[in-house]
């Protein structure tokens, strides 16, 4: 049966008024020309009014299209010519006004596009955020921070969880001066191929995902390396945080050579077990990893060739020579006494900022007669310690304690009420040197913390982070590790205790409220794994070294007395203080300094080395060694 050209005509017209705004000026165009034509035609042909010919009547009907007041000047013109442009006239207003009706929702369509965050962006190498979970903030702080003596940088972040306008407002909010770094949001699937092209991956230098899951970091590696591959940005590279060490080599093959992956359960577990054993070295690793105070740069400097570490130390007078990268990519961290710098070696340096280290032209003299004359390395010793509550690392935490303690150390366990289903689990742990001890009781009861106290007891305080976890749930678990630590204060001040705490938490701002329980150190998760992310999103090779650093083998972080290096008592300087720790293979990179009335801590990593300080029998070096 054939459809009636009405139906046809009107299926004709509803096509044109859906296919968008360009097609409709398209169609008011070929409309205002034909009429255009038509009229002044007419008027030529018909020989009415003034006699005008084709190209005046084509003008005059234009005009009349255009102006509506041009009508007026029509007055003493004849009937017919007066009714034409009457009709050419109305049709004028016609056109005209659906124009700027559409040219106006154009305008406010666009506007709302922009609003929704799906705009390209245009810019070159700046840093890719896919994802605003958990350690965002850290992450912009510190892009923000690490691009400071940058004339112009970038830094884009694409996330649907919220519009473009609540991301822009809680990021200017948090961030009132960005400095030198331009932050733009998108909205978009951190996954979708469609929506990850607007962030311009063709031009970035790295790609920092930020899920929540395992599963959406995975699902993200494949489709930015997808991405990198079709647009050919070999320099690009992505980095990743998993949580399931199950997830890693998935996550690796999936990159294709592109991601450098973090292991968020076993750098945590280092961590955390690092710092338990001594007291305020979350904050070294907090001054390593962070852009705030001395990090660690790979630079050039041709004048070191030849010279070993130990006399590099006694050149750089505000930085801290660590190693060498070879021209090949090897990573020298803490290197043989005898390896000297080579053609084409670039130096690891702790250093304030990139550029400021600078080689003296001599090398400055050490004081022979304040350093040590035998080493004194420390034997091995039992060390018990009271973990209070469970995490899914205390297995990592375990077996890292368990390298570093002699046989017969005993790890108390207190579980608390509710996490009865993983004494079990506990129970069928098997380690070399130390023995578990399992208690359930409830972790913020003053009365159960009692009985398992004692003079310098070391504690733990574990949280236990989940994914995917909201924020009331996040700020749930971090009030109860307030309640813990603030018995543990009232514990420590009444039983007369002197207690060596270490609590994590799970957020940053919950960090400041716990001050006044007076904690040795707090290791903030996500805070952590924020910082080393984007560390490595400034130089990809500081990724094989932070690893060395929190593996077992090769050079650790370790905080030793510095009375086994220097005499204490006695004045010295930093130069003296880094050659007694060279002449032991050890890189020293800072000193801890307590107060002897009131066990106060205070840290100091890459003073000046010409500074003259006095060490007490208290006091302590931070070396990075090999044992």
């Amino acid at each position: 049966m054939k459809k009636p050209s009405k139906n046809k005509l009107s299926y004709w017209f509803d096509n044109q008024m859906s296919a968008g705004t360009i097609a409709l000026i398209k169609l008011l165009s070929i409309i205002t020309v034909a009429s255009v034509l038509i009229i002044g035609v007419l008027i030529a042909l018909i020989g009415i009014g003034k006699g005008y010919g084709l190209g005046q009547g084509i003008w005059i009907s234009l005009t009349h299209v255009l102006d509506p007041g041009t009508i007026c000047a029509d007055e003493g013109a004849g009937i017919l010519f007066i009714l034409g442009m009457l009709v050419i006239t109305f049709l004028g207003i016609l056109i005209m006004s659906t124009l700027t009706g559409i040219i106006c929702n154009a305008i406010d369509e666009k506007v709302q596009d922009l609003r929704k965050g799906r705009s390209v962006v245009v810019e070159e190498g700046h840093v890719i955020v896919l994802g605003t979970g958990d350690g965002l903030y850290t992450i912009v702080s510190e892009l923000i921070e690490a691009n400071a003596n940058q004339e112009k940088e970038a830094l884009v972040i694409l996330d649907n969880k919220d519009g473009k306008d609540v991301m822009d407002e809680k990021i200017s909010a948090r961030f009132p001066d960005t400095k030198t770094t331009r932050v733009i949001c998108r909205c978009g699937n951190v996954a979708d191929i469609t929506d990850l092209r607007v962030c311009s991956f063709d031009t970035c230098r790295s790609v920092i995902i930020n899920t929540d899951s395992d599963a959406m970091t995975l699902k993200s590696i494949l489709a930015v390396t997808m991405l990198l591959k079709e647009y050919g940005n070999d320099n690009a590279y992505i980095i990743a945080v998993i949580r399931d060490e199950d997830n890693r080599q998935a996550a690796e093959i999936a990159g294709e050579g592109h991601v450098e992956i973090i292991s968020f359960h076993d750098v945590m577990s280092r961590i955390i077990a690092h710092t338990s054993r001594n007291a305020g070295l979350s904050q070294v690793f907090t001054e390593i990893f962070d852009a705030d105070g001395s990090e660690f740069y790979i630079e050039e400097h041709p004048q070191a060739v030849g010279k070993t570490l130990s006399e590099l130390n006694r050149y750089f007078p505000v930085s801290t020579v660590l190693g060498f990268v070879r021209p090949d990519g090897e990573i020298l961290l803490n290197p043989e006494p005898d390896r000297r710098a080579g053609q084409g070696d670039r130096l690891i340096l702790f250093a304030e900022d990139d550029g400021e280290s600078k080689m003296d032209a001599e090398m400055a003299p050490v004081r022979e007669d304040t350093i040590q004359k035998e080493y004194r390395r420390e034997p091995i010793a039992k060390k018990d310690m009271l973990i209070l509550g469970y995490s899914s690392r205390l297995k990592y935490i375990l077996e890292e304690e368990d390298h570093y303690v002699a046989p017969g150390s005993v790890m108390t366990v207190a579980l608390d009420l509710n996490q009865g289903m993983h004494r079990e689990e506990l129970e069928a742990m098997r380690f070399e040197n130390i023995k578990i001890e399992i208690r359930t009781c409830d972790i913020c009861r003053r009365s159960d913390l009692e009985p398992l106290l004692g003079k310098g007891t070391t504690v733990l305080v574990l949280a236990d982070a989940e994914e995917e976890m909201d924020e009331r749930e996040t700020e749930r678990k971090d009030a109860r590790i307030l309640m813990t630590l603030l018995q543990l204060r009232y514990l420590s001040d009444t039983l007369g205790y002197r207690l060596n705490v270490t609590s994590e938490m799970l957020r940053v701002e919950n960090q400041e409220l716990a001050q006044i329980a007076r904690v040795n150190d707090f290791v903030i998760s996500s805070n952590i794994t924020s910082l080393i992310v984007t560390q490595i999103s400034q130089t990809r090779e500081l990724k094989n070294i932070f690893e060395e650093l929190l593996q077992e083998e090769g050079s650790e972080i370790y905080v030793r007395p510095a009375g086994a290096y220097v005499k204490t008592g006695q004045k010295t300087d930093f130069y003296t203080a880094c050659e007694a720790a060279a002449r032991q293979r050890e890189v020293l990179i800072g000193y801890r300094k307590e107060d002897p009335q009131t066990g106060n801590i205070e840290i100091v990593t890459n003073p000046p080395k010409a500074k003259e300080l006095s060490f007490g029998e208290q006091d302590a070096f931070i070396v990075i060694a090999v044992d």
